[in-house]
């Protein structure tokens, strides 16, 4: 294979990136698509597009705790003789980047009408997650079981509480429930320690245990989440292809706790529903982490699209916004098939002239310290470098 095939097909040796990660970026940016603009189609095949509604952007936000960890290592080692210096440009690599999040979030909103944006959901995730993340992994596991107890029935309270909305977009009451996606984010993290997204036969491991332990949990918790569903409503339940059926203003106590946490209905953030996500998402990465190079290569243009999430992610909300505008409800499907085309195609050949995506270079060169060197792999066979 020329070398032009090699780059055009991404692989890690000449990009610098760890493809499986990519993979999982590039799904959920699919999944986004999907739940954004498959909205107007009927029946089964609407319930399978359904599936995608509150799963990307979980795997998003486990991505973005793997993704600070990345650069929490950077800094780490770039300044391996000052801690304060590392600390210090890694907390400023961390706000930079949360600052622009929220930025691009509140310039999409200006003409955005139907996208519920995460993008600023995930700059106040990144700067709680800065504050914990000089724990141990063991410290940052104990969060994780304070946030399931007690900070996910805390918020389901306060959301059937009058919060005025500046607060309630801050906590993420009104979209994106905060206790549950930090779990997701401060997941990433633990994974990254643990040196799951590495080459090494001890990574090999922990992949083969996450896919396992990962998709058996999920299936396990949605399967009995669907069945409880089912007795309750008398009849087969949707409740996981999004078929919501217990949204209510004023629920009775039995209804709230069940709400809280059994439910697992997409975007409910129950308890469920989070410990299920969580281990969805790293089941299915660690298969893309596990999968060859065949493999890899037949995927590529997805671990393209995923190694510029966020240029994909914001052009896609200015693409809706433009054929919901021009064309409506009826444009939305054509609009998704062309656009999911363009978008591989354009991901695919970008990488292979300027490897960054636009807004991650910009990222990049307004967030990075001086001098700092990015190399294309670790010698421990961990991901490299040039990730976040």
């Amino acid at each position: 294979m020329t070398d032009f095939a090699q780059r055009l097909l991404g692989r890690p040796a000449l990009t610098g990136r760890v493809v499986g990660l990519d993979m999982a970026r590039g799904l959920a940016i699919l999944g986004m698509f999907t739940a954004h603009m498959w909205v107007s189609v009927q029946g089964p095949v609407s319930g399978v597009m359904a599936l995608s509604h509150g799963r990307s952007a979980p795997l998003f936000a486990l991505l973005a705790g793997v993704s600070m960890g990345i650069m929490q290592d950077l800094m780490t080692r770039r300044f391996a003789d000052s801690p304060a210096l590392s600390r210090r440009y890694y907390g400023e690599k961390i706000l930079v980047r949360a600052a622009v999040l929220i930025l691009i979030a509140a310039l999409l909103s200006l003409f955005n009408t139907r996208i519920l944006l995460i993008l600023d959901n995930y700059g106040i995730w990144m700067i709680c997650t800065l504050f914990l993340s000089g724990l141990s992994v063991p410290s940052l596991l104990g969060v994780i079981g304070l946030l399931l107890v007690a900070g996910i029935p805390l918020w389901h309270y306060l959301d059937l509480l009058f919060v005025p909305p500046e607060i309630g977009v801050v906590l993420g009451l009104n979209d994106y429930q905060m206790p549950t996606f930090l779990i997701y984010v401060l997941t990433g993290l633990i994974l990254w320690r643990l040196g799951w997204a590495g080459v090494s036969p001890r990574s090999r491991r922990l992949q083969k245990v996450g896919a396992g332990l990962g998709l058996g949990v999920a299936g396990l918790i949605f399967g009995v989440g669907t069945a409880i569903d089912s007795l309750r409503l008398g009849w087969v339940s949707g409740v996981i292809l999004n078929q919501d059926t217990l949204s209510i203003a004023n629920p009775t106590p039995a209804q709230f706790w069940y709400q809280t946490l059994v439910y697992i209905a997409p975007h409910t953030d129950s308890v469920a529903e989070t410990v299920a996500n969580t281990a969805w998402c790293i089941g299915l990465t660690s298969l893309l982490l596990l999968a060859g190079p065949t493999f890899n290569r037949f995927v590529s243009p997805v671990a393209a699209l995923g190694s510029m999430a966020l240029s994909t992610y914001t052009l896609h909300v200015i693409w809706h916004a433009i054929t919901f505008r021009v064309f409506g409800y009826p444009g939305l499907i054509p609009s998704l098939v062309i656009m999911m085309v363009v978008f591989l195609l354009a991901a695919s050949l970008w990488r292979l002239r300027f490897g960054k995506g636009p807004l991650e270079a910009f990222l990049a060169r307004l967030s990075d310290p001086p001098a700092v060197n990015h190399t294309t792999e670790n010698s421990d066979g961990s991901a490299p470098n040039n990730l976040a």
